[in-house]
């Protein structure tokens, strides 16, 4: 680290590149953004820059891990009412894939194939690539862990969160959404859930 920065100040300026890091990925994608904006941004020189990452890429996989982590406590709490009414909980947690990359542009990023394959080439022998783009690849833990408690039919888990993972990326491309119907969308995405949710989860008169 500089010598000139303080630890104090060594947080501060790492808090605010992720800050800034977010808003940057988020509205202009990873390629379009440049880490002289971000080092302006926070007002530090370009070359402070690599005190804190050795790339912009590095930046962008700590702030999706970040956004992850944060997330994953906010299913877990949604989760909390699984026990007691299963059905609403599980079209609860589906909607909630949908509203994320709304409300956190940076896992629609992870999610689109250009900016996959540009982590690949840039990445490629950074341990944490990987990790990062096993987009919801939790989703199979949640299924074996709702079926060992009785809320879901018992299918193959990979299978059923093929089923989930197809829904979620319906709404990443706007493409598919116009072809869809936009107009529509929400009332078709509802009815998909209701769907799929009669589907998986287990009646308590069954």
């Amino acid at each position: 680290m500089p010598k000139g920065f303080t630890e104090q100040e060594k947080k501060i300026i790492k808090d605010n590149l992720i800050q800034k890091g977010t808003d940057f990925f988020g509205t202009y994608g990873l390629k379009k953004t440049n880490i002289e904006e971000l080092t302006n941004a926070v007002s530090i020189a370009k070359g402070s820059f690599y005190s804190f990452y050795n790339s912009k890429e590095e930046l962008f996989l700590d702030i999706l891990k970040k956004t992850e982590k944060k997330l994953i406590k906010e299913i877990q709490q949604l989760l909390k009412n699984m026990k007691k009414n299963p059905k609403e909980t599980f079209k609860d947690f589906i909607r909630f894939h949908f509203r994320t990359p709304k409300e956190h542009p940076i896992i629609q990023q992870i999610a689109d194939k250009n900016t996959r394959d540009y982590l690949i080439r840039k990445l490629d022998n950074n341990p944490k690539l990987n990790q990062a783009l096993q987009t919801y690849e939790y989703i199979p833990q949640f299924i074996k862990m709702w079926q060992k408690n009785g809320f879901i039919i018992n299918k193959d888990p990979q299978i059923l969160a093929g089923i989930l993972k197809s829904l979620f990326t319906i709404g990443l491309d706007e493409e598919t959404v116009y072809y869809i119907g936009k107009e529509k969308f929400p009332e078709i995405i509802e009815n998909l859930i209701d769907i799929i949710a009669d589907y998986m989860i287990i009646s308590k008169s069954d």
